[in-house]
């Protein structure tokens, strides 16, 4: 063993038979401070990224990750068509980082229930459209958008905030009125209600099968809005995108028609833009806690070396390096800071797992997005935080112990 750790661990030994001395209060302040300041790392962290994945499902849930449109039906929800007779319908999904792509089509409607009317936008889908997110969102009922033949009832699924309004139950009967030329009514049956917490969503859509849509527009058994395409991987989000626009990208139809893609960055860009401002905040967060274990920690480290002076003279007169002397503190430093991060760790994994598992922190849907707080809890980001606050802490610390340097032993053997 080196001697700077055999001391070091002497040092640390001796501090746990003296509890009297002056530096035992500002080490104890020093432990409290570090482990105060990697639990806030690991639960903003934890936080941050729960809550950016859970917006992230949501948003990609309930569209798509890559979306193919007519061009001029960007900025309309009075949406041109386009045929579903694409070469790359199918085929694109052979694709590497390709999951699924599936039809939808568009449609704005006024909701009537007794005396209550509400504008929204039915959105129509194929059998094979993924409806899992919207099962997993359900509050009652089922995603059922089958048509019952006998009694000539089609099945729509609304919102909660729609039912709400509209004083709707499953099982009820709601009119939707469709402005157009001729002006156009249907009655349909409620078979599930949803919950996304995605307001500007809940508030507009409502899900109901392709053909009914293509029956309101009289529109052939082959047109549809557009397609919407999955991703296996988010983090390759752009790359598909470039992928899809390869494939449909500002294609001339055979109608004459322009086909437009888009990623949900592009048709979400401020809910982007706001989780980008929140990481920011986190990083803030990050740099602050560490900075106050670090006063803590130079602190306390000044403390010990000013406590130990007559033993540093002492070491410096038998020939010492002050090099060798300020290591032994260093090291003595790493005991403490060591406490601090254990302790951190285990207070963070308590409060996320209590978060996690008993959701107890509430927040408003309507501001967040979630209802909940949510915590990403993976051990990457213990290691991350513990690795960056140990190697940092040690490499900072070097500064405050070069008061060694400036100790003459003549001085300081005495000192007490």
């Amino acid at each position: 063993m080196k001697l700077e750790f055999f001391i070091a661990r002497r040092l640390v030994a001796g501090d746990k038979d003296n509890n009297n001395r002056l530096s035992a209060p500002v080490i104890r302040i020093a432990v409290a401070a570090v482990a105060l300041s990697v639990c806030v790392m690991l639960v903003s962290l934890a936080v941050i990224i729960g809550f950016r994945n859970e917006i992230m499902n949501k948003v990609v849930g309930f569209g798509s990750c890559v979306s193919i449109i007519n061009r001029e039906s960007a900025a309309n929800l009075e949406t041109l068509p386009i045929s579903e007779h694409q070469d790359f319908y199918r085929s694109i999904e052979n694709e590497d980082g390709i999951s699924h792509i599936q039809r939808y089509a568009l449609k704005p409607a006024i909701f009537k229930s007794g005396s209550d009317i509400m504008g929204v936008v039915l959105k129509g889908v194929g059998q094979e459209y993924d409806l899992g997110f919207i099962n997993s969102c359900l509050v009652d009922g089922e995603a059922d958008l089958s048509t019952d033949s006998i009694r000539n009832r089609k099945s729509i699924v609304v919102s909660q905030k729609m039912a709400s309004s509209l004083d709707l139950h499953v099982g009820d009967d709601l009119v939707a009125y469709f402005v157009q030329d001729p002006p156009k009514m249907r009655k349909y049956h409620v078979s599930g209600i949803y919950s996304t917490g995605l307001e500007d969503c809940d508030k507009i859509f409502a899900f109901i099968d392709i053909d009914e849509i293509r029956a309101v527009n009289n529109w052939p058994d082959y047109n549809i809005t557009g397609f919407e395409v999955m991703v296996d991987d988010f983090d390759r989000l752009d790359e598909m995108t470039d992928l899809v626009r390869d494939y449909a990208g500002f294609r001339i139809a055979e109608d004459g028609s322009m086909m437009r893609v888009q990623s949900v960055r592009e048709t979400n860009r401020q809910l982007f833009d706001w989780i980008t401002l929140t990481e920011m905040n986190v990083w803030v967060i990050l740099g602050i806690m560490f900075f106050v274990a670090f006063v803590n920690m130079s602190t306390a480290l000044l403390i010990i070396i000013f406590e130990k002076a007559a033993m540093i003279g002492l070491m410096k007169s038998m020939g010492a390096t002050n090099w060798l002397i300020r290591k032994i503190f260093v090291i003595k430093s790493l005991y403490i800071l060591l406490k601090g991060v254990v302790i951190g760790n285990l207070v963070a994994l308590v409060v996320i797992c209590l978060e996690h598992f008993f959701q107890l922190v509430r927040l408003a849907a309507a501001s967040y997005y979630v209802d909940l707080v949510p915590c990403g809890l993976e051990l990457w980001y213990f290691v991350a935080i513990d690795i960056v606050t140990l190697v940092g802490m040690m490499l900072l610390l070097v500064i405050p112990s070069m008061a060694i340097s400036r100790m003459e032993p003549a001085k300081v053997m005495g000192f007490k």
